[in-house]
C-alpha cells in the first residue's frame, strides 16, 4: 500500500512540473483583462496555455467585439521609457524594436516590442520637421510567448495621405463582404505615457492567427510582393530569381510557388494551383476600388499569396491609397493596369478565359449593387462620420485641419460614386471595358518621391521611365501654385509640384539629375526622364524637358479635391521598386510643401517571419518530456524497489 502511495505521489509530482512547465511558456488572452506574465484582472482570468483558448469561434468574439469591434474606438495605452522612446522617433527609419508594456482595451501585456513601421509613410513622416506621427507595430510575442486573442502582432496605422481617415477601413469592410480574406482592423485612439498620441486605424498583422482563421491551417508557403524582381509574378525559372516575392513562413514547401507560376505562365489548368474565384475578387476590389498602390500599377506590391496544400490565394494589403488616393477615377475593368496587361499575368491569363471573365464582371456587378451602391456607400460613411468626427476633431497629432477631414469624406463618397458610374457603363456594354492591351493609365509611372510629400507620377501614356529602382535626385523649395505641373527630381524620379488651396497637381518628369522643384512648366511640355540607376550618383544640374521631349514625358497632372493631399512637411526621394515604369495621365503630390533631400527607396528588406515562440515550446516540449521520461524511470527503478 506504502509503495502504491509513493509511485502516485512521484508521478503526480511530476505531472504537476511539466503543467507548470508549459503554463511559463505560452499566454493567450482570449476574454476578458489579463496582465501578460503572470498577473490576472480583478475578475481572475487567466489563461496558461496558447492552446487553452476556447473554439475558434469564441476566439473570433473576443476579436470582433473587443479587440477590433466596429461600432466603437478603444484606446490603445502604451508604456515606454521615454529615452527609448525618444531614440525610436529620433531613428525612425531603423525600425527598431523596444520594449514596452501595452493595455489593449484593457487587456494589459508587458514585454511587448514596439517600433516604427511603414514605407512611403515613414519616409515621409522622417522628413518632416514637425511631426512625429510614424505608424507603429505592437509585436506581443518580441520578447514572450503571448498573444492577444491568437494574434502576436497589430499594425497601428497613421492615416497618412486619407484625409478622411476612411479609405482603408472601407477597402478592407468591402474585401470583408465579397468574403476575401481579410485582416481584422478598427479605429483605436493611441496613448504614450499617459497622453493622447494620435487617432490610428488598427490592423492585424497577417501570421498564423489570421491564416488559421482562414483556411484552417498555417503550414502552408507565406510570401509578401514587396515591388522588386518577381512581384508581377511573370516567368523567372528559378526561385531565386523572386526577390519581390519575401518568404515570410518558415518553409517554401519545396518550391510550390515555382510551380504555381510555372501554370500560371506556361499553362491553362490554373484552378489546380491558384484560388481562381479568390484572385478574381481580388482584382476586382483594386480595380473598382482605384487602388493602383498595387498588384495592378507599376509599384506591384501590397499582397500575399498564401499556399494552402498546394492551391495558392492572394491576399489583400494595406489600402490607404484606394478610393481616390491617386486622382481621378476612369479605370478600363478588362485591362485595369497602368501598363502593359500582359505585364501582369495574374489578371491577363484569367480575364482570357470567358468563363473567368464572366464570374469576374459578375463579381464587380455585385459590389456595385451592394456595398457600393450610392446609397449604402453614403450611408456607410456618413456613419463612420459620426463614429469618428470627435476623435478626429480631438486628434492632437494630425496631418490635417478638421475641414479638410470634412472635405475628404465628401471625395470618398463622390469618388465612389463617379466611379461606380463609369463601371457600370463598361457592364452594360455602352462604354468600353478594354483597350489595346496597353493598360489604363490610370497611374503614372512611379518615379518616387522628389522633394513634396505624397508621390508623384509621371503623366501621358509613355512617361519617363526610370529604371531599375532609380535613386532620387535632391528635391527642392517648392514654388507657388503650377498648374500643369513643374519640373521634379532626378534620375527618373517624378516630382511634385505645390498647388494652391490644398488642390494637388502632377509634376512632369524630370531629366536625370537634380533639379529644383516648383518652376512651372507648360501644360504641353512633359519632362522626359533619363534611365535611373541602382545607385545615386552625383548628377549635374537637371533640366526642363524641351518641346520636342514631351510625347516622352508627362502631361500636366489633373487637379485632386482638397483633403486629399498629403500632409503638409518635408519629404524626401523615394526610388522606385524594379523595373520600368510607364506613366499613366494622372497622379497626386502634396501642396505647399518644401523639398527635402533625396532619400532613396531603401529597399524593403527581408526579414525573415519569425514563428510565434516556436523555439520556446520546443525548448520547453524538450524539456518536458525529459521530465516526463525521468520520472518515469525513476517511478520504475521506485517499484522495483519496493517489490
Amino acid at each position: 500500500m506504502k509503495a502504491k502511495k509513493g509511485v502516485a505521489f512521484l508521478s503526480l509530482c511530476s505531472i504537476l512540473i511539466v503543467a507548470a512547465l508549459s503554463g511559463c511558456s505560452s499566454q493567450t488572452v482570449s476574454s476578458g483583462g489579463e496582465t501578460a506574465g503572470g498577473a490576472s484582472d480583478a475578475a481572475g482570468v487567466q489563461t496558461a496555455s496558447a492552446t487553452v483558448t476556447g473554439s475558434t469561434s469564441k476566439e473570433e468574439q473576443f476579436l470582433d467585439e473587443t479587440v477590433f469591434p466596429k461600432d466603437k474606438v478603444v484606446d490603445v495605452k502604451i508604456t515606454i521609457d521615454e529615452d527609448e522612446f525618444q531614440d525610436m522617433l529620433d531613428n525612425a527609419s531603423a525600425e527598431e524594436m523596444k520594449p514596452a508594456s501595452v493595455e489593449y482595451n484593457g487587456q494589459k501585456f508587458d514585454n511587448v516590442g514596439i517600433r516604427t513601421k511603414g514605407n512611403l509613410s515613414l519616409r515621409s513622416v522622417v522628413q518632416m520637421s514637425d511631426s512625429d506621427r510614424y505608424s507603429f507595430k505592437i509585436s506581443f510575442d518580441e520578447y514572450v510567448n503571448q498573444q492577444l486573442g491568437g494574434i502576436s502582432k497589430i499594425n497601428l496605422n497613421n492615416n497618412y495621405s486619407d484625409a478622411s481617415y476612411m479609405r482603408e477601413f472601407l477597402s478592407y469592410e468591402l474585401a470583408d463582404s465579397m468574403g476575401l480574406p481579410t485582416p481584422k482592423f478598427s479605429y483605436v485612439n493611441v496613448y504614450v505615457n499617459g497622453e493622447l498620441w494620435g487617432f490610428y486605424l488598427a490592423v492585424e498583422q497577417i501570421g498564423d492567427a489570421y491564416l488559421e482563421r482562414n483556411f484552417g491551417n498555417a503550414y502552408g508557403a507565406l510570401y509578401k510582393a514587396n515591388g522588386g524582381n518577381g512581384s508581377e509574378l511573370n516567368w523567372l525559372e528559378t526561385l531565386d530569381s523572386y526577390a519581390g516575392l519575401t518568404l515570410k513562413s518558415e518553409s517554401d514547401n519545396g518550391g510550390v510557388l515555382l510551380d504555381m507560376l510555372d501554370e500560371l505562365n506556361n499553362g491553362t489548368d490554373y484552378e489546380s494551383v491558384l484560388d481562381v474565384e479568390e484572385a478574381l475578387k481580388f482584382i476586382a476590389l483594386n480595380t473598382v476600388a482605384g487602388n493602383s498602390d498595387s498588384y495592378l500599377s507599376q509599384l506591384k506590391h501590397n499582397y500575399y499569396l498564401y499556399e494552402d496544400d498546394g492551391i495558392f490565394s492572394v491576399l489583400p494589403w494595406d489600402y490607404n491609397m484606394s478610393f481616390g488616393g491617386f486622382g481621378g477615377s476612369g479605370i478600363l475593368i478588362d485591362e485595369p493596369t497602368s501598363g502593359a496587361l500582359a505585364d501582369r499575368p495574374l489578371i491577363a491569363k484569367l480575364l482570357a478565359v470567358d468563363e473567368y471573365k464572366e464570374k469576374y464582371h459578375q463579381i464587380i456587378s455585385d459590389m456595385l449593387e451592394g456595398y457600393l451602391s450610392e446609397e449604402s456607400f453614403a450611408e456607410r460613411t456618413e456613419e463612420l462620420k459620426a463614429l469618428i468626427s470627435d476623435y478626429v476633431k480631438n486628434d492632437p497629432s494630425s496631418f490635417y485641419t478638421y475641414e479638410q477631414y470634412e472635405e475628404g469624406v465628401t471625395q470618398v463618397i463622390s469618388f465612389n460614386k463617379t466611379q461606380t458610374e463609369s463601371i457600370a457603363k463598361q457592364l452594360d456594354g455602352s462604354s468600353p471595358s478594354s483597350g489595346d492591351g496597353s493598360g489604363s493609365g490610370s497611374m503614372g509611372g512611379f518615379g518616387g518621391m522628389g522633394g513634396m510629400g505624397g508621390m508623384g507620377m509621371g503623366g501621358g501614356n509613355r512617361g519617363g521611365q526610370g529604371q531599375n529602382g532609380a535613386q532620387v535626385g535632391r528635391g527642392g523649395n517648392m514654388g507657388g501654385a503650377a498648374p500643369q505641373g513643374g519640373q521634379g527630381s532626378g534620375n527618373g524620379a517624378a516630382a511634385f509640384d505645390a498647388s494652391q488651396n490644398g488642390n494637388v497637381v502632377l509634376a512632369a518628369a524630370a531629366a536625370e539629375g537634380q533639379a529644383d522643384a516648383g518652376s512651372p512648366a507648360p501644360a504641353t511640355q512633359g519632362g522626359a526622364a533619363e534611365q535611373g540607376s541602382d545607385t545615386a550618383p552625383n548628377a549635374q544640374n537637371g533640366v526642363p524637358a524641351q518641346d520636342d521631349n514631351a510625347v516622352q514625358g508627362g502631361q500636366g497632372g489633373r487637379q485632386m479635391p482638397e483633403g486629399m493631399v498629403p500632409p503638409e512637411g518635408n519629404f524626401g526621394g523615394m526610388a522606385p521598386p524594379e523595373g520600368d515604369f510607364q506613366g499613366g495621365p494622372g497622379g497626386f503630390g502634396g501642396g505647399g510643401m518644401q523639398g527635402g533631400p533625396g532619400g532613396g527607396f531603401g529597399g524593403f528588406g527581408n526579414q525573415t517571419a519569425q514563428p510565434q515562440g516556436s523555439a520556446k515550446e520546443a525548448a520547453t516540449a524538450g524539456i518536458a518530456a525529459i521530465l516526463l521520461l525521468a520520472s518515469a524511470a525513476f517511478i520504475a527503478l521506485y517499484k522495483r524497489k519496493r517489490l
